[in-house]
């Protein structure tokens, strides 16, 4: 199973907070790989409003991207907030 998550390039530029299209393509590989992290913590669908999975995928970009130098205090939320969706009902899957 294939999780999506429907987020423009503005978007991810946007969470990171520049206007460039320079880091286009490394914001969309890093969007892969926060969808298959979320997945190997046992996320099997994002729901129709995905907000959470936004907030998260924000939190996953910003530390990645070392945003104002605060990587550390970004790894933390996002695995918080990765972890409460993995045991959501609606992010497993379950009805």
């Amino acid at each position: 199973m294939d999780l999506k998550i429907d987020v423009s390039q503005e978007e991810l530029r946007t969470m990171l907070r520049i206007r460039h299209d320079r880091l286009d393509e490394e914001l969309q590989q890093l969007k892969a790989a926060y969808l298959s992290d979320i997945a190997m913590c046992g996320v099997r669908r994002i729901p129709e409003d995905p907000a959470l999975a936004k907030a998260c995928l924000r939190l996953y970009l910003r530390w990645q991207e070392n945003y104002n130098g605060e990587a550390d205090r970004y790894k933390t939320a996002y695995e918080g907030t990765k972890i409460a969706m993995s045991l959501a009902e609606e992010y497993r899957g379950v009805t």
